[in-house]
């Protein structure tokens, strides 16, 4: 690669336009650039690194079969093999780029072991530090028999600092949607990183609304440790609050122990209040998977309510000058909450207004008469499913 060439691929490096899209333009782009000045390029591999509880970082892959992709790396990835058997420590504790030539058998880490059984001949990874002093990494892999010239490691290392400016504005862009992602909820997540955060904005959705209650969890809480509390939460939202999530269901808040979410109508009711009643299923469900694991550890069994309701919410930013919260308000979200208390007198887990059924027309929904909701002006037709009536 002549001087002049590297000289414009740092230029348009710069200049490239952001695209939130978690890198894929950028490696894309990149990926373009290189190849187009003759680097023998085969795979290429870079982090951004990420706020997300779960996820240490997001790593944006392209190689010439499978074009570019994601593979996200859980926390518990920093312990496993996979990670401190490769160079990626050594460059986080600030070693010079490492080149291996995938020749012979004595291959110093298990990614390159990996390159060869493909069909590679040389690798070449170099740390990006970071101006919040976080280290991440690019990796460079061909299958030219000859390897990277000297000239092509010269000029990939040189990028190095283009590179790490470049990568590192999409990480900061990755990790702010993450977290925001995280706390608020994908959809609105997405809309505070798009500019709706003034306090009073919004718009008025229909929606069905999803609203869930732990029972008993003052007695249950009074009976744990405030650690021990915490576990037992996490895995009931893990286990309920992922049902909604696996239908498409947005999470909104977590109140206590209670859980608010809606499921957006979007000009198609029926599939919409579909999914909302398979999550409560598969809640429900998955609920008894975990009071099984529950048992086994000699705990206490959890129970709880989820009520099913339609109409239309306020959706957007509400709060004071200081403190916004992006959520739903409305006399629909109140109904369904008053919905849910109905279930322990009733004796089952699951309510539904007769608007809701009135949209899904599950053949097992009974009826369980005409209730009067607290705050609310009309009593309402109240109605469950056979196989929890029978419990």
């Amino acid at each position: 690669m002549t001087p002049a060439a590297l000289a414009s691929i740092q230029k348009q490096l710069l200049h490239l336009r952001h695209v939130g899209d978690g890198g894929l333009s950028l490696m894309a782009d990149l990926v373009e650039l290189v190849r187009a000045h003759d680097l023998p390029l085969w795979r290429c591999r870079f982090n951004l690194m990420t706020k997300h509880p779960e996820l240490v970082w997001h790593t944006v892959q392209w190689s010439e079969e499978e074009g570019v992709k994601f593979i996200d790396r859980s926390r518990l990835t920093l312990d496993a093999p996979t990670f401190t058997r490769s160079p990626v420590p050594l460059l986080r504790n600030g070693s010079p780029p490492i080149r291996v030539r995938l020749t012979g058998d004595d291959l110093p880490f298990p990614v390159c072991q990996e390159l060869q059984a493909q069909g590679g001949t040389d690798y070449f990874i170099q740390g990006l530090r970071y101006s919040t002093g976080d280290i991440g990494y690019i990796s460079w892999a061909t299958r030219a028999p000859e390897g990277f010239s000297d000239e092509a490691l010269a000029a990939l290392t040189d990028l190095g600092p283009h590179l790490t400016q470049r990568i590192e504005l999409v990480s900061a862009y990755h990790a702010t949607q993450a977290l925001l992602e995280v706390y608020l909820g994908r959809n609105a997540g997405q809309r505070v990183a798009q500019g709706s955060f003034q306090r009073g904005s919004g718009e008025l959705i229909d929606a069905a609304i999803w609203f869930c209650d732990l029972r008993d969890f003052t007695s249950l809480s009074e009976q744990s440790t405030p650690q021990a509390m915490v576990k037992t939460l996490d895995e009931y939202f893990d286990h309920v609050a992922g049902a909604v999530m696996a239908r498409g269901g947005e999470v909104l808040k977590f109140i206590g122990d209670a859980i608010l979410a809606i499921f957006p109508l979007a000009g198609d009711a029926p599939r919409a209040c579909q999914s909302a009643l398979l999550a409560a299923k598969e809640a429900l469900t998955a609920l008894q998977g975990l009071n099984a694991e529950r048992r086994s550890r000699g705990e206490v069994p959890l129970s709880i309510g989820v009520a099913l309701h339609v109409g239309q919410v306020m959706y957007g930013n509400i709060g004071a000058r200081g403190r916004l919260d992006f959520t739903v308000i409305s006399s629909a979200v109140n109904e369904a909450c008053r919905l849910e208390s109905l279930c322990k007198p009733l004796q089952v887990p699951l309510t539904m207004s007769e608007a809701f059924v009135q949209l899904t027309r599950p053949e097992a929904a009974v009826e369980l008469g005409q209730h009067a909701l607290k705050g609310v002006r009309v009593p309402i037709r109240v109605f469950t499913l056979m196989g929890y009536l029978l419990r």
